[in-house]
């Protein structure tokens, strides 16, 4: 084959795929991109990537066997008891653990939290808050492990509208704030109350006597879930900002915060009273 004759063939190949009429080859090089897409997403993801809606990818394997609590509201004083859904993989579906839970208990203007993890690891908030948004007027935690009381802390905490203060047995510590300062555990009322179904919340958010900055929390709209008695209907918020890991809470009409997840560490309520 002389270099014209080459040149010729060339060139008739170019035009025929570029107006599209190489679709066998063109259709085998999209198949085989699709399937290693797929294979890559089910071998190299630590995530669901299949799950709709996004909500629940973390809990996707604990839904099968989930009942919606049905009574009770977060509304006003209430107890309620979460189980703490660990993730550890996930394949078609998420593959979980209850590793622990927490007990939620609102009484007027105080929230306590009891976070029991790994069965041996108590973690106790007490929250005094004030105003609409149940901002944090002063708290203390306790952290402890069973069989360990060396490692066992206290700390004690105030805010004064800008600065948060911490105290230790050793130590005293500030952070300036600029928003409102919320714990986390006092997030479960407002979300019962729909103050923030209409309009996002801005704040800062106490989190173990951590600083969250500049948090997010806004309404995305009502989504389907699958549970042990079939779908339900929830309300999603979504809350980002620094420090965090984008975190989801799924609230039904009752007011009832049903799951709250974040990837590695998510909850499931099990009971309310």
């Amino acid at each position: 084959m002389n270099r014209r004759e080459f040149i010729r063939i060339i060139a008739v190949a170019t035009a025929f795929a570029s107006g599209g009429f190489l679709p066998l080859l063109a259709a085998e090089g999209k198949k085989k991109a699709k399937m290693a897409g797929k294979k890559a997403a089910r071998e190299g993801g630590s995530t669901n990537c299949f799950t709709e809606p996004p909500a629940i990818e973390p809990v996707t394997g604990y839904l099968d066997g989930f009942v919606p609590v049905q009574s009770g509201s977060m509304a006003g004083d209430f107890v309620a008891t979460y189980a703490l859904v660990e993730y550890k993989s996930a394949v078609a579906k998420s593959k979980n653990i209850v590793a622990g839970s927490l007990e939620l208990q609102s009484v007027k203007a105080t929230v306590t939290s009891i976070e029991t993890r790994q069965k041996n690891n108590v973690v106790k908030n007490v929250l005094q808050c004030q105003g609409e948004l149940n901002t944090v007027k002063s708290w203390s935690l306790e952290s402890s492990i069973a069989g360990m009381p060396d490692i066992a802390f206290k700390e004690n905490g105030t805010w004064d509208g800008t600065v948060m203060t911490v105290k230790s047995k050793s130590w005293t510590q500030t952070h300036p704030t600029s928003l409102q300062l919320i714990g986390r555990w006092a997030l479960p009322q407002l979300l019962a109350s729909g103050k923030i179904k209409n309009k996002p919340l801005r704040f800062d958010m106490l989190d173990d006597s951590i600083l969250r900055l500049d948090q997010t929390l806004k309404f995305c709209g009502e989504i389907e879930i699958p549970t042990k008695k079939g779908a339900a209907k929830l309300d999603c918020y979504s809350q980002t900002g620094y420090g965090i890991m984008p975190t989801h809470y799924l609230v039904d009409g009752g007011g009832r915060v049903q799951l709250i997840t974040q990837e590695t560490v998510n909850w499931a309520l099990t009971e309310l009273r």
